[in-house]
């Protein structure tokens, strides 16, 4: 009979739920503690992958509207006091209003373009934000207090999703808060045009990616609430233990569904009741990774 060689077999235990067995003393000498899975709910939510921009785009935008802006004004005011010269006794020539016309025809072209450019580059939310907000915003970015993240969807989420809050979460495990700014016009996954977030800074950096949770409006997502000391990482994937029995053990693979501040939110094949282990799950990874006795000779025909 044809035995599974050891890279066959480890290939069968990443894809699939597998059971462990192990006596009380051996649970006492891992230091295993398990906590009973109850149900749970969360707002909808879709995950993300976030991007920590540069501010220097924005900063540019924002600052090439105002110069717009203010010599749209400029010239404008010149067309009126040229308008009211020409009027009153012909103090200004018709080449200089001519001159002025041009002049103020140009500026508002160009403070057009210079919307039209932050629009379609940053959103309608930030495009219409007030200008002292706005302002406020950029001194935020550019003294380094706030960041700006542009999340985009793993998935293609529902299109009626409305965006009211965001959970970051950063590489050491801790969640960090985020406002959601608005939409985003365009999106380089194709997927969905994404949205643009606010942070305080703290240790993010322009350039970081991070995993991040939007929170919108909605009937609740229901599942089973699996603590996050229960989540172990192996293999690339993540996985929990559930005690099948008082000495069973069974790996399951994880799939939030969505994450709360008390745990990740999954589904099948997790059901309210069922214990699960919330401490020594490494260890149990190690058993299960360790080599099986006389894996060599089971790797050979009989």
């Amino acid at each position: 009979m044809k035995r599974l060689a050891p890279l066959a077999l480890l290939l069968v235990l990443v894809g699939h739920a597998t059971a462990t067995e192990l006596d009380a003393a051996s649970q006492a000498r891992l230091g295993l503690r398990l906590a009973t899975l109850a149900e749970g709910q969360q707002a909808p939510t879709t995950r993300a992958v976030a991007d920590v921009l540069d501010p220097v785009p924005l900063a540019k935008a924002i600052d090439d509207l105002e110069a717009a802006r203010a010599a749209a004004q400029a010239s404008h005011a010149e067309l009126a006091r040229t308008q009211a010269l020409l009027a009153a006794a012909g103090n200004a020539s018709r080449k200089a209003l001519e001159a002025a016309q041009a002049q103020a025809t140009a500026d508002q072209a160009r403070l057009r373009e210079a919307r039209v450019a932050l629009r379609s580059a940053w959103g309608d939310d930030l495009a219409d934000m007030a200008s002292a907000h706005r302002d406020r915003l950029l001194d935020a970015l550019v003294g380094g207090r706030q960041v700006l993240l542009k999340a985009e969807p793993l998935g293609r989420p529902d299109g009626t999703l409305q965006v009211r809050a965001a959970t970051l979460q950063l590489p050491h495990g801790a969640d960090v808060s985020a406002q959601v700014l608005g939409r985003l016009p365009r999106s380089s996954s194709g997927l969905a045009a994404g949205w643009l977030l606010q942070a305080d800074a703290g240790p993010l950096v322009p350039g970081m990616v991070l995993t991040v949770n939007l929170h919108g409006e909605g009937k609740p997502l229901r599942g089973v609430l699996l603590p996050r000391a229960a989540i172990v990482r192996w293999n690339g994937l993540d996985w929990a233990y559930v005690a099948t029995g008082t000495t069973q053990f069974e790996r399951r693979a994880v799939h939030p569904r969505a994450m709360t501040a008390a745990g990740w939110l999954v589904g099948s094949p997790f059901k309210p009741g069922e214990r699960v282990v919330v401490q020594g799950a490494e260890a149990l990874v190690a058993v299960d990774a360790a080599p099986v006795a006389g894996s060599a000779a089971d790797a050979s025909d009989d």
